[in-house]
C-alpha cells in the first residue's frame, strides 16, 4: 500500500504518533544511586538483569505481564500481595502461574503503618517499583513518586493506570476490554455487514505489560548512563491508541472512518484473490486445516494431491478467476475430501505437493506437538506436586537467559522469611509477631 501525503497530512500523522506514545518520562534530576548491585541473581545463573530488584505491586494481567518479562531476564522480582486480598488470578491457577513465574512472593499489608514502614525499607534497597492501580492509590498510601524518590533518589517507578496521571479521564478505572472498546479496536474487528466483534481476549492487558517492561528497561539504561531514576507514567489507553495507526492513517489519507464495506463475510482472500482459500473441516472432533491456492500451478498440484478427482475437471474450476467466482461450490468439494482425513494428513499431503496448508491446533496440540516450538524449546516444562506444567518462554533465544532457570510462581507469602529476615535483617521473633498482627 502506497500513500501520497501532503504537508498538512504529514503534520497530522506526526501529531497522532506523538499522541499515541504510551510512556511519559517527566524530566526530573536527582543524585545517582550508590547501592551496589549483586553480580548474580537469586538462581545463581548470570542473567541480563542480575542484581536488579523489582518491587512488584501489580496484579491481575497488565502489570504482572510486564514484571514477568523482567523476572525472565533475571531481575529479582518481589511480588507483594495483601494477606487478605491476594492477586485475583490465583483463582485461575493457569493464569497466575503464567504471569508470575520466576518471582518471589511477599505478603504485606500496606494498609497498616508497620506494613508501610517495611515497604519503605524495601524501596531503599530496590531499583524498581511497579504498580497498575488506578491513578491515586499510591498517593493515598503516601507512596507517590516524590515520596519514593525521597527514600531512594535513583528509584525507577512505573505506574500503569488506565488513563495515566493527567487529563480528564485520570480518575476513571479500566481494564483491558474497556480500553479496547474506548480506543476503537473493538469497532475495527468484525465481519462486513455485522456488528463489531471485539477481541474476545484481554489483548490490551498483555500489550500494556510489554510496554511496561520496555519502559523499565529504557529507564534502567538511562540510569546506568546518568545515575538518574525515572517516573514512568504508562497509560493503557494510549498503548491501545498506539496500535490504531493504520486506521488513523487510512482516515487521514483516504477519509475512511469505518471498517471496509468491501471486506468479505468469510475467510476469502482479496489481496490477491484465491480459491480454494479457507479453513476446512477434517476427520475427528473439531479438527481443521487451512488451505490456500493462489495460482493455476498450485491448483494443478492440489488436484494431483487429491488424485485428480472428476469434479476438479469441471470448466468452472479451470482458471483462477473461475474458481474465485464458484468458490462456494468449490469449498464444499474440498471439504468432502478433507473430512475423510485427519488434519495432519491433509497438511502433509498438500505440503508435499507444494500447496500451502497448515493444521489448526488447539492449545494442547500447540503445547505438546508443535514441531517448530519443540525445536526451539519455546515451551518450558516445570514440575510441581507430581504434575508437569507447561509455560511459554520469551519469544527470542538469548544464550544468557537459559530456560532451565525458570521457577514456579510463588505461593502467597512464600518468601516472607527470605525477604524480611535475609534481606532486611529482621529477627524470627519479629517475623512471627508481624504474622500474628496481620501485617504479613
Amino acid at each position: 500500500m502506497c500513500y501520497s501525503l501532503g504537508t498538512q497530512q504529514q503534520i497530522f500523522i506526526l501529531q497522532l504518533m506523538l499522541f499515541c506514545t504510551p510512556l511519559r518520562y517527566p524530566e526530573k534530576l536527582w543524585p545517582s544511586m550508590t547501592t551496589p548491585y549483586d553480580e548474580r541473581n537469586s538462581i545463581g545463573t548470570p542473567l541480563p538483569l542480575s542484581g536488579v530488584r523489582v518491587l512488584d505491586l501489580t496484579w491481575v494481567v497488565s502489570g504482572p505481564q510486564g514484571s514477568r518479562i523482567l523476572a525472565d531476564l533475571g531481575a529479582e522480582v518481589i511480588k507483594i500481595e495483601a494477606p487478605g486480598r491476594p492477586d485475583q488470578t490465583r483463582r485461575s491457577q493457569g493464569s497466575f502461574i503464567y504471569l508470575n513465574r520466576n518471582k518471589l512472593g511477599l505478603s504485606l499489608n500496606l494498609g497498616t503503618e508497620e506494613g508501610k514502614a517495611i515497604f519503605q525499607k524495601l524501596v531503599a534497597v530496590s531499583d524498581v517499583v511497579m504498580e497498575n492501580f488506578s491513578a491515586h492509590v499510591m498517593e493515598h498510601w503516601g507512596f507517590d513518586y516524590l515520596h519514593l524518590r525521597a527514600i531512594n533518589p535513583a528509584i525507577i517507578y512505573l505506574s500503569m493506570p488506565g488513563f495515566g496521571h493527567s487529563g480528564p479521564y485520570q480518575d476513571y478505572q479500566s481494564n483491558g476490554p474497556t480500553i479496547q472498546a474506548l480506543s476503537g479496536q473493538n469497532f475495527m474487528i468484525g465481519l462486513a455487514g455485522m456488528p463489531p466483534a471485539g477481541w474476545g481476549y484481554s489483548y490490551m492487558d498483555h500489550t500494556a505489560g510489554h510496554y511496561g517492561a520496555m519502559g523499565v528497561l529504557q529507564a534502567l539504561y538511562y540510569r546506568n548512563n546518568t545515575g538518574k531514576g525515572q517516573f514512568i507514567d504508562l497509560a493503557q489507553y494510549e498503548a491501545a491508541c498506539n496500535l490504531m495507526g493504520v486506521y488513523l492513517l487510512d482516515y487521514a489519507v483516504n477519509g475512511r472512518s469505518q471498517r471496509r464495506p468491501d471486506m468479505p463475510a468469510d475467510n476469502r482472500s482479496l489481496y490477491p484473490p484465491a480459491a480454494p482459500h479457507g479453513v476446512y473441516r477434517c476427520k475427528g472432533e473439531d479438527r481443521w486445516c487451512a488451505i490456500t491456492v493462489f495460482t493455476d500451478e498450485e491448483w494443478r498440484a492440489f488436484c494431483n494431491a487429491l488424485e485428480d478427482p472428476q469434479w476438479a475437471r469441471d470448466a468452472k474450476f479451470a482458471t483462477a478467476d473461475a474458481r474465485v467466482q464458484h468458490q462456494e461450490e468449490l469449498n464444499k468439494r474440498v471439504e468432502e475430501w478433507t473430512s475423510k482425513l485427519t488434519h495432519k494428513e491433509v497438511m502433509d499431503r498438500l505440503q508435499a505437493a507444494g500447496v500451502p496448508a497448515g493444521v489448526v491446533q488447539d492449545p494442547q496440540q500447540r503445547a505438546e506437538e508443535d514441531p517448530q516450538l519443540k525445536a526451539r524449546d519455546h515451551i518450558v516444562e516445570m514440575e510441581t506436586a507430581g504434575r508437569t506444567l507447561r509455560v511459554d518462554s520469551l519469544p527470542m533465544t538469548i544464550p544468557a537467559v537459559p530456560h532451565e532457570a525458570y521457577r514456579l510462581a510463588p505461593e502467597l507469602g512464600e518468601h516472607n522469611r527470605r525477604v524480611l529476615v535475609d534481606l532486611l535483617g529482621m529477627s524470627e521473633e519479629e517475623l512471627e509477631r508481624l504474622t500474628r498482627a496481620g501485617v504479613i
